[in-house]
């Protein structure tokens, strides 16, 4: 199953007789009924009772019961029912075929309502007695395949659970942080994973004094996978911004460092601000969604990103625009997860939508989490269909 193949469904193996326990209060009806299924090839153990039989199953359990259902004391409707009953899967699942000596319909109800497989009228018929053995092999086979495939498949979902859990443990090492104190600006951060693991991640870093860096990155997927790809991305910024103090240098020695490790296999936008506590930004994108600024007044306006995406061309010649945020401005960093809504005619949000509403957004706190619950509902309270990752930095007042 961890391979992705599928497992077949044995048949019984024709190479081994089956076991049958056959039970039979009439002597002789249960030596010629015996006789004719070991001609059949089967391997067959007889008893004359219901206590016999129950002492043999307890002991052995055969593959399959061949039982009578008109017997003194423990009939065959009572073996059925206390086998049925029993915490042993062997003997709860243990295929019965109930001989019975009617036709009526009456008496086919009273054998599959004690919990028989199956049934057989006498006189028995050797060929319809041997395709019913057959049928019951075949099934119980199938059900220990599926049996056995339920198990791997639980071993294989609890390993993933596991993968999981360090996964998410080790993400949230990277991306849930509290928010640094950067003298002259008040900065929130969220994430908002669709799974336990998403494929957005942000991070941030001192580059010297009164000057720091926050980037943000969205990678493809979810899951393990995403989390491995998130960390590459977080210590190729940690890396890079040791070597550039600028927004256009750090993001060229990201994509140029991506490109060498992954050759192509996998792309990725991102962006990255430089701020100085004077309110001067410098921003550089990668086929990222645009830096919003709203200014005290209320307008918005957008540095967008560009370049192409992350991970195309190492030689790629990264672009900046640069601002100046004054007191009271908000400058907000986001993956396209922030416009992953609909609105209640299906129309799909856009960039633009977010602007509309970051516009509206004022107070000085908690902005990130007014911010999405007013996307949200504008949305009709529907939910985000992608991760969700955002930093908002704020110019304080003197």
């Amino acid at each position: 199953m961890t391979d992705g193949r599928t497992l077949s469904l044995p048949a019984p193996d024709a190479a081994r007789p089956r076991k049958v326990l056959l039970v039979d209060d009439d002597a002789l009806a249960r030596r010629l009924l015996a006789a004719s299924l070991r001609a059949a090839g089967f391997d067959v153990s007889a008893v004359a009772s219901g206590a016999e039989a129950l002492a043999a199953i307890e002991s052995a359990p055969p593959e399959v019961l061949v039982l009578d259902f008109e017997m003194p004391e423990l009939d065959g409707a009572e073996i059925c029912r206390r086998l049925r009953a029993s915490d042993r899967t062997a003997l709860n699942q243990l295929p019965v075929i109930m001989l019975t000596g009617h036709s009526g319909e009456a008496d086919e109800i009273a054998c599959l309502t004690a919990g028989a497989n199956d049934f057989v009228t006498k006189p028995v018929s050797r060929a319809a007695l041997v395709a019913r053995l057959e049928t019951q092999l075949r099934l119980g086979a199938m059900s220990a395949a599926l049996h056995a495939q339920n198990s791997e498949m639980a071993l294989w979902r609890e390993a993933q659970e596991a993968d999981l859990a360090v996964a998410r443990t080790t993400q949230q090492a990277i991306v849930v942080a509290a928010p640094p104190e950067v003298d002259g600006w008040s900065v929130e951060a969220i994430y908002q994973p669709l799974i336990q693991i998403g494929g957005d991640v942000y991070g941030w870093r001192q580059l010297d004094r009164g000057v720091w860096l926050f980037w943000v990155a969205d990678a493809t997927g979810h899951g393990v996978a995403a989390a491995l790809f998130t960390t590459l991305v977080a210590l190729l910024f940690n890396s890079a911004s040791a070597g550039s103090k600028t927004a256009r240098g750090i993001l060229t020695r990201v994509n140029a460092e991506f490109c060498s490790v992954m050759r192509g296999r996998s792309l990725m936008t991102a962006c990255c601000a430089v701020i100085k506590e004077d309110g001067h930004v410098s921003f550089a994108g990668a086929g990222h969604p645009a830096l919003l600024i709203r200014r005290r007044a209320g307008s918005v306006e957008a540095l967008r990103s560009i370049n192409t995406m992350i991970g195309i061309d190492p030689e790629m010649q990264v672009g900046e625009s640069e601002t100046t945020l004054a007191p009271g401005d908000v400058a907000l960093l986001y993956t396209d997860g922030l416009f992953g809504l609909k609105s209640a005619s299906e129309e799909r949000f856009t960039s633009e939508t977010v602007a509309e509403v970051f516009a509206q957004t004022g107070g000085s706190g908690d902005l990130l989490p007014r911010l999405i619950a007013q996307l949200v509902e504008r949305a009709g309270a529907q939910p985000f269909d992608d991760d969700v990752a955002a930093i908002a930095l704020r110019r304080e007042e003197p």
